[in-house]
């Protein structure tokens, strides 16, 4: 038997047998894989359990930050008119006594 003969009965075996310890090592991390994919699952429905039970206090602190904002914006509001309605009685206060001004 000369060598290459001897490769050509060995070569497939070597092959297929690395082949066998490949296909052995999937399967165990495929195992491996789903059993942590559970875990995770576990830990995920947990998580969503908890966030759900505090679903309700962040509708009331936005419903609370709602309101809030709309007090404030009133209040700016009114406070924006009455700066307003001092500037204008200026200006008109002026105009009437004689002397005219360019607005800007």
């Amino acid at each position: 038997m000369t060598f290459v003969e001897i490769l050509q009965t060995a070569l497939p075996l070597f092959v297929y047998f690395a082949l066998f310890i490949l296909l052995v090592v999937l399967i165990v991390l495929t195992i491996k894989l789903v059993s942590t994919i559970n875990k995770l699952n576990v830990v995920v429905d947990d998580v969503n359990k908890k966030v759900k039970s505090l679903d309700g206090i962040f509708g009331l602190i936005d419903f609370a930050t709602d309101k809030i904002t709309l007090v404030t914006n009133k209040f700016v509001d009114k406070l924006s008119n009455l700066v307003l309605g001092f500037k204008n009685r200026k200006y008109n206060k002026k105009s009437l006594g004689g002397d005219t001004y360019d607005e800007c």
